[in-house]
């Protein structure tokens, strides 16, 4: 609909430039009777294809623009719009001499060509600094307020990943007095979190409201300062990305399970508590005569060997107790290695003492469920 009235309008306008540009022809006794006729249609053939041209060039044009509004916050658009004005006057204030130095026909593409530099370079200038410029000028005071309460070097902050919570062991840690600071809970995380409790697959719907459970039990804890977040990050899809963005603008520390997540944030340079490394360097090592159980999960690649791991995700590898999958034994300690990808354990199946799990599988029976949705559970079995 808006090409065709863009096209309409070119035509009407081409259609009547033709005529008359063709009748003046004919006054002038240059053409004949015709020529208001020929420039009528000829400008009515050329505005129809020149309006198509324009009204879709437009609409892309339009198109565009209107998602890059859609994902801007109102606050850096407000920012972005009042600096690129404020840029546009001056460059009109410091061209005005060229009025007097140039010619008008060089003076006005002069004066036009500097306002347009100054208010580009205001529009991404406040828009990227759009929230302090706002608190400054009193029409918002939420950056101020983070900036006090989370920006500070004697003040810690952490961001809480949807995995965290899952997790459950960071409420141990928070009772234990280990955090000194404030806890972040974004609203995405919420959003998050909330798809899986209400999610159809039993696994998952349990994992989601274990991390619920955490999250009140969390906000009741008169140790925890804990804050749910108000903002936003709509330049980004992915709740990942979305967390580094924001851990990166609070200058705050980021909590998460996840060992990709952990990996993109140290790029960034942000810094990243992980329970999981926690348990790793709280944990004392296991050496060569100890005993432990474990739940055997599968079969390892020779015969007779049972495959399981601990709690902190190190492999253990069970000699004899490839019958054994699904099950919790106890097994002997004999060797232990470190490789690319962690610490691996060597056992033996011991026969004394036989299965201790009955025929309950540990955790929930799956090896290194490291996706969104089986990151944390209460035995996580994931490596890092």
């Amino acid at each position: 609909m808006f090409v065709e009235v863009i096209r309409l309008f070119i035509v009407l306008a081409l259609t009547a430039l033709g005529y008359a540009v063709g009748n003046r022809l004919y006054a002038s006794q240059r053409a004949g009777e015709i020529a208001p006729l020929i420039g009528l249609v000829l400008g009515c053939g050329v505005g129809y294809v020149l309006g198509g041209v324009v009204g879709r060039t437009l609409d892309r044009a339009f198109g565009v623009v209107e998602e890059k509004v859609g994902r801007s916050e109102p606050g850096r658009l407000f920012a972005g719009t009042l600096g690129a004005v404020i840029g546009a006057g001056l460059g009109g204030v410091f061209g005005f001499p060229f009025f007097f130095i140039l010619d008008w026909y060089w003076a006005y593409p002069a004066v036009a060509l500097l306002m347009w530099i100054l208010g580009s370079l205001g529009y991404r200038v406040a828009g990227h600094r759009s929230e302090d410029l706002l608190a400054l000028a009193g029409l918002s005071s939420r950056p101020l307020v983070r900036a006090s309460r989370y920006g500070t070097s004697d003040t810690n902050a952490y961001l809480i990943d949807t995995s965290a919570l899952i997790d459950g062991r960071l409420l141990d840690v928070a009772r234990s007095g280990f955090l000194n600071g404030s806890l972040l809970v974004a609203p995405f995380v919420l959003e998050e979190l909330q798809g899986i409790a209400d999610s159809g697959d039993v696994n998952r719907r349990r994992r989601g409201r274990r991390g619920l459970e955490v999250l009140a039990v969390l906000s009741e804890m008169p140790t925890v300062d804990l804050h749910v977040l108000d903002d936003s990050v709509p330049e980004h899809e992915h709740v990942d990305a979305k967390l580094v963005s924001l851990a990166r603008h609070l200058r705050v520390s980021l909590i998460t399970t996840d060992g990709n997540l952990q990996r993109v944030a140290e790029l960034q340079g942000i810094s990243v508590l992980n329970p999981n490394r926690l348990a790793t360097a709280l944990k004392p090592a296991q050496l060569p005569g100890d005993k432990i159980t474990i739940g055997i999960l599968r079969e390892g690649d020779q015969d007779g060997q049972g495959v399981g791991y601990l709690d902190d995700g190190t492999m253990v590898v069970v000699e004899g107790a490839a019958s054994r999958v699904g099950k919790e034994v106890t097994a002997k300690i004999t060797s232990a290695t470190q490789t690319s990808i962690g610490r691996m354990l060597f056992a033996t199946f011991d026969n004394e003492a036989g299965l201790t799990g009955g025929e309950d599988s540990p955790g929930d029976g799956s090896k290194g469920d490291n996706s969104r949705s089986g990151r944390g559970s209460a035995t996580p079995i994931s490596k890092e």
